[in-house]
């Protein structure tokens, strides 16, 4: 990592945290009962996840393509994220 890991909300119990990797590329960090679970990283300035339950998450650059999305709802919770809920 790059740079320390920023709290940028909670979605379905998991806490979200952004930070910078290696070469300016975007993590999203997934953190569920205090206990590690995922992280990603993308080539760039966005990345993507997609949670058990389906849910999206949109961080930095990064769009679901519309085709994925479907009737999903994207909902801002943070200035450089998105969640993405279906109904």
């Amino acid at each position: 990592m790059g740079q320390s890991p920023r709290f940028i909300g909670e979605v379905e119990g998991a806490d979200l945290y952004l930070a910078r990797g290696t070469n300016n590329s975007l993590c999203l960090i997934q953190i569920r009962d205090e206990e590690w679970e995922q992280m990603g990283c993308g080539a760039g300035l966005g990345v993507g996840s997609t949670l058990e339950s389906g849910t999206r998450i949109e961080a930095g650059t990064f769009k679901f393509p519309d085709n994925e999305v479907g009737e999903g709802k994207r909902t801002p919770l943070s200035d450089s994220v998105t969640v993405i809920y279906f109904p």
